[in-house]
């Protein structure tokens, strides 16, 4: 094939893959149109005085609307049905991105609700409705302490759990033994810390990472989170001072770390122990937040390019 022959052949492909792009998105917008409607197709039987034998065959031959979708989209759009700032979320992301907050939000905090799900992924925000739950059943991180140092001993235990009626005195020293092997593991971990390693380059050294792991057994710091981390998060953020600190580089899974990006984390200057969410950002430094807008875009855009159609 000459170059003239290959060059159009390119032109060509990028022509049809921009189509199939440009309707694809089309698609999926006029499909997440179809789906707010379908609430009131069912509440006036629509389906059935067109002739349809039910609601499911209804949008799967006019709209392409899988039987589960159907089933999401009446669940979810009657818990939303007076928030009409969730709704304008659902047409530009989809119905699943509600899912994790159809049954928290409130005509009061629907605005609030649908800002953080129009910035952030469907994962993160069920993380962060999760936390947001936790926080209204009881008193924020109020045994996070305890956890946290749980978690790093024991994380590898079964979650099988036995129960045993002891005396006074067998609970009392069964919890100073516990807390002799927390203070003798952690005193060995100290032992370990290597120095911070300034002017570096974006790679972890080995011995710091090792380090840093080992204080949580390769799982999310997060109080609560059991998940097994997915970045070393510079608490001190590197883009600033270019430092891997083994005490201000923490483990996170993929959620926990997308809200510290956000700014929704308390207390991110200090151990994670000490960690809870935030309602809104509020970072006072003006390069941290920078730097976390930097970070969030580029994320959001990674996101969309590579998010499955919904």
């Amino acid at each position: 094939m000459t170059n003239v022959a290959q060059n159009a052949q390119k032109i060509l492909e990028k022509d049809l893959h921009q189509k199939f792009v440009f309707y694809g998105k089309n698609a999926l917008k006029w499909k997440r149109k179809c789906t707010i409607l379908l609430p009131e197709i069912a509440k006036y039987r629509i389906w059935e005085k067109k002739g349809f034998s039910s609601i499911y065959e209804y949008a799967a031959k006019l709209a392409g609307i899988n039987n589960a979708s159907v089933n999401v989209a009446l669940w979810a759009m009657r818990k939303i049905e007076d928030k009409p700032e969730l709704k304008r979320v659902v047409e530009e992301k989809g119905i699943e991105i509600i899912r994790p907050i159809a049954n928290i939000a409130t005509p009061e905090t629907a605005a609030f609700w649908a800002e953080k799900a129009m910035g952030m992924s469907k994962n993160t925000l069920a993380a962060y409705a999760k936390e947001y739950k936790k926080s209204e059943l009881s008193s924020p991180c109020a045994d996070s302490k305890n956890y946290y140092e749980n978690q790093t001993l024991f994380s590898d235990l079964s979650a099988e759990q036995i129960t045993m009626d002891l005396s006074p005195e067998t609970a009392e020293q069964l919890q100073k033994l516990k807390g002799q092997l927390l203070q003798t593991y952690q005193t060995q971990i100290e032992a370990k810390k290597p120095i911070p390693q300034e002017n570096a380059k974006r790679y972890v050294p080995a011995k710091i990472e090792k380090y840093v792991l080992a204080k949580t057994n390769n799982a999310c710091a997060f109080p609560g989170c059991t998940k097994e981390y997915k970045y070393l998060h510079h608490t001190w953020r590197f883009a600033l001072t270019k430092t891997h600190d083994p005490d201000t580089l923490i483990p996170l899974c993929k959620a926990h770390e997308r809200m510290a990006h956000y700014g929704l984390i308390e207390n991110e200057d200090l151990p994670p122990k000490n960690w809870k969410i935030k309602l809104e950002a509020n970072k006072t430094t003006e390069k941290w937040q920078k730097v976390d807008k930097w970070v969030a875009e580029h994320y959001n855009k990674y996101n969309a390019k590579n998010q499955p159609p919904s």
